[in-house]
């Protein structure tokens, strides 16, 4: 009765440390899979800021080149002629156009901004999943020597009762 009882017992002390590294194992990957999809995230918001950005500059290239008028003398030369009202009005629209690129620069520097805020948020998030890691490393470490320790009383148990 006493030897079933060791052996119970030396059973339980081997089983209990494997089931608790299998169950490491698994939070490590979850915790990498996380990890990774934080990343891709950042990066889909990196590219979208940088095609942002792009159309920005493009925009502003095309008023650039639309403000530039030509003067009196190039209108006569080349024989422009129309009404104040005509081009009021194409003043008027390139104004309008204006407004418009400012309100998208506003919108893509909240954009820049919110992407930055959850960089830093994925960074905070990294090095916290970074310790977790690291003590669930340790943890295994400490497991993995509690086995061996329960294995050597094992085979100490096994060699008594042989005696």
């Amino acid at each position: 009765m006493s030897k079933q009882i060791v052996l119970l017992t030396c059973v339980l002390a081997l089983l209990s440390p494997l089931a608790l590294t299998g169950c490491c194992r698994v939070q490590v990957a979850s915790l990498q899979d996380e990890l990774d999809r934080s990343r891709a995230e950042r990066n889909d918001l990196q590219a979208q800021l940088n095609r942002n950005l792009a159309e920005r500059n493009d925009l502003e290239a095309k008023l650039e080149t639309a403000m530039k008028a030509p003067k009196k003398s190039e209108v006569q030369l080349l024989g422009l002629t129309g009404s104040l009202n005509e081009f009021q009005k194409q003043i008027d629209a390139f104004v309008s156009f204006r407004e418009e690129l400012q309100r998208r620069e506003d919108e893509l520097a909240k954009l820049r901004q919110a992407a930055l805020a959850e960089a830093v948020v994925a960074q905070g998030r990294m090095d916290e999943l970074g310790t977790q890691l690291q003590a669930e490393t340790e943890r295994v470490v400490q497991l993995q020597g509690e086995l061996q320790h329960a294995q050597s009383a094992i085979v100490n148990l096994q060699d008594k009762l042989k005696e």
